[in-house]
């Protein structure tokens, strides 16, 4: 699945940043690193896709690109406090039951 990829790479980078060796300018490690910088981004992705969800009509590829951002910052925050998507899972597993 795209998300335990995403999240490996995420962990991977994190651990590469925590050593020193990261590619310079990158965005992910950047929210990895920076918890209010991530935070902000969920918030505001959240907010472009509940204003798209609110529209009369629509625009669905408009509607994924920004569940899609919002999934990406999400995670990135998860990974960045130390929370596995595992759990995230489990949790809504839990909740399905």
């Amino acid at each position: 699945m795209i998300l335990d990829d995403l999240e490996v790479l995420l962990r991977e980078r994190l651990v590469a940043a925590r050593e020193g060796a990261y590619p310079e300018g990158s965005y992910s490690i950047t929210l990895l690193l920076d918890a209010d910088k991530a935070r902000r981004k969920i918030m505001e992705e959240a907010f472009e896709l509940t204003l798209e969800l609110g529209r009369p009509e629509i625009d669905t590829e408009r509607a994924a690109e920004e569940g899609a951002d919002l999934l990406f910052h999400t995670l990135a925050g998860l990974v960045g406090a130390g929370v596995p998507l595992q759990s995230v899972m489990t949790v809504l597993e839990g909740r399905w039951q």
